[in-house]
């Protein structure tokens, strides 16, 4: 396990994780951080102070003055610029002791920790022993590289008591078999359920556990999923580290909700930690690819439409959404925060149309459940102002969509199997079998409402004519949760154990009717989930979405038709 950290440590950078770990770290060890690290401020040397035991001096009360640096520690990051070690350590004794240090803490002994990510290399040595020893005096000094912050991690962190050898076991198989595409993270998905203390109908079996039990547990799905996506990350398998930070998220929210109302508020600085873990998780998964989704056929590799590379190209149209509404959606910032949050969901947005613009397949779903990764792109597209993006990938799908059904091939499947899907595209099924595979279909009405949504009544019209003649056998449906579902949503798929279902769906003969039908059911209160989700009494309604994604839960109808009228939660 240590040479795991340690291998995982060397990767982090100072802004972006290694000062998200560090705090955490130092809680476990005793030690209270006085602030957080921060960016574009001032420091005068010191990126963290912290007040507490020095495990190492017989549990001594000092105050601590952490240095961060990112990589391995030679002679050019010891000195030669502003931000070199040793500047930093000059300023804090010329700036930050002086004038920084509270009364309540000027009488503590003083302790400096340049903590880095790597490792002092030898040809800085010298220069740390010389600098140490001079200044020996005015304060004590350590160095915390990747070996020793690896070790303080398990020994505080991951100890046998709090993390077993089970734990550690699946998340060692978790980073052998994470750069596998077809990998199910099932022993990650083990690790968490005995962290939170769940069964696997996510049931708490262990009702007694107390606020402060929880929050250090949410503290260790954090680091052993920055871990995971990390190494996956680094492995090329970002897919895979997104997923993870996805269940991770899920799971955690829906631990919290088991929990006594009085007692989930004291848990939203664990929350909001592994809210930010997702988010810093999926940012570096959407930089990897950006660049891709502008060039053409750059998922595809010039290969034409088949069964494979549609489930490859609408995960990733799903993924990306859900990416770009986790910023579009936040209801809990300030309004400085929306605006870079707004800024966010363009660039993501604009990723997503190139994406779907240079890979034509993004217009042939090959599975109805893509319906629920179409919505979530039409409602990013929507929500940051890309009305004939969307128009136009509309179109281009109800057209294929058309074509397929006619011809009784290529059709969007009812199944979630891949085998019928790999026979089906071989064309080693009967015209019996085949029409079993278009019995149901939640993707024709989901096109319908976002005809009217759109305001396209050519497009509504050839879905029209389409049900009216070669989908007539077909059963158009739609699912409605009510409030039951937030039992579910958070922890495993939901549409097959709660809610209603509108079956059969008869396309009203002009668009306006069929709009007039969706504004009925968002003046439902029965149906009015987004009021009363905790996601969205939270702050943090893409919750429900990410859910909707990662389970394969169909998004409820009344998030989207929301959308065809103002509305105000």
């Amino acid at each position: 396990m240590n040479l795991i950290l340690s291998s995982y440590l060397r990767i982090l950078k100072e802004r972006d994780e290694l000062d998200v770990l560090l705090p955490d770290l130092l809680v476990c060890m005793g030690l209270l951080p006085l602030t957080k690290p921060q960016t574009g401020t001032r420091q005068f040397g010191v990126d963290l102070p912290a007040i507490g035991p020095d495990l190492e001096d017989k549990g001594k009360q000092k105050l601590f003055l952490f240095v961060l640096k990112q990589g391995d520690i030679g002679r050019s990051v010891w000195s030669g610029d502003p931000q070199s070690v040793r500047q930093s350590m000059d300023e804090i004794f010329d700036v930050y002791l002086h004038s920084h240090v509270s009364a309540n803490h000027k009488d503590l002994p003083k302790k400096i920790v340049v903590c880095t990510s790597g490792d002092l290399k030898e040809e800085a040595k010298a220069n740390w022993s010389g600098y140490t020893n001079d200044n020996a005096h005015r304060a004590e000094f350590d160095f915390w590289g990747a070996d020793k912050l690896a070790a303080l991690i398990e020994r505080h962190m991951l100890n046998e008591n709090i993390f077993s050898s089970e734990d550690r076991v699946d998340l060692r198989r978790t980073l052998a078999l994470v750069s596998e595409s077809d990998y199910s993270l099932n022993d990650f998905h083990r690790l968490l359920l005995r962290q939170l203390g769940l069964d696997s109908d996510g049931r708490n079996i262990d009702s007694e556990v107390k606020p402060k039990a929880l929050k250090k547990a949410f503290t260790r799905i954090n680091l052993a999923t920055r871990v995971l996506a990390t190494w996956a990350l680094e492995e090329g398998n970002g897919k895979q580290a997104v997923i993870a930070a996805e269940r991770a998220l899920l799971w955690t929210w829906h631990r919290v909700q088991l929990e006594p109302e009085s007692s989930r508020k004291t848990l939203n600085p664990e929350i909001a930690a592994t809210w930010q873990n997702y988010q810093t998780i999926t940012k570096t998964f959407f930089e990897k690819i950006q660049d891709h989704c502008y060039i053409k056929d750059s998922f595809s590799g010039y290969a034409r439409d088949n069964a494979v590379l549609s489930l490859i190209l609408m995960e990733l149209v799903g993924l990306v959404s859900v990416i770009g509404l986790a910023h579009c959606y936040r209801l809990d910032a300030n309004e400085n925060d929306k605006i870079i949050f707004r800024e966010n969901a363009n660039i993501v947005s604009d990723g997503l149309v190139s994406l779907i613009r240079n890979n034509p397949t993004t217009s042939s779903p090959r599975l109805d459940s893509n319906a629920i990764d179409i919505i979530l792109a039409m409602m990013l597209l929507y929500s940051t102002g890309r009305h004939a993006e969307a128009i136009d990938w509309l179109k281009e799908m109800v057209k294929r969509l058309d074509y397929t059904f006619k011809i009784n091939r290529c059709f969007p499947i009812d199944k979630e199997s891949v085998d019928d899907l790999a026979d089906f595209e071989a064309g080693n099924l009967s015209k019996e079998e085949i029409s079993k595979l278009k019995t149901t279909s939640w993707l024709l009405p989901t096109l319908a409402g976002w005809s009217a949504i759109l305001e396209q009544p050519e497009i509504y019209q050839v879905l029209v004519n389409l049900q009216s003649d070669t989908c007539k056998n077909v059963c158009m449906q739609l699912w409605h949760p009510v409030q039951d579902v937030f039992q579910l949503l958070y922890f495993k798929i939901a549409h097959y154990d709660c809610g209603e279902a509108e079956a059969p769906i008869l396309l009203a003969d002009n668009m306006e009717e069929h709009r007039q039908r969706m504004l009925k059911l968002i003046e439902s209160t029965r149906h009015n989930i987004l009021s009363i989700s905790p996601a969205t009494q939270a702050g943090l309604m893409p919750i429900d979405l990410i859910a909707s994604r990662h389970f394969r839960t169909f998004v409820a109808p009344f998030y989207w038709y929301s959308l065809s009228r103002p509305y105000t939660p």
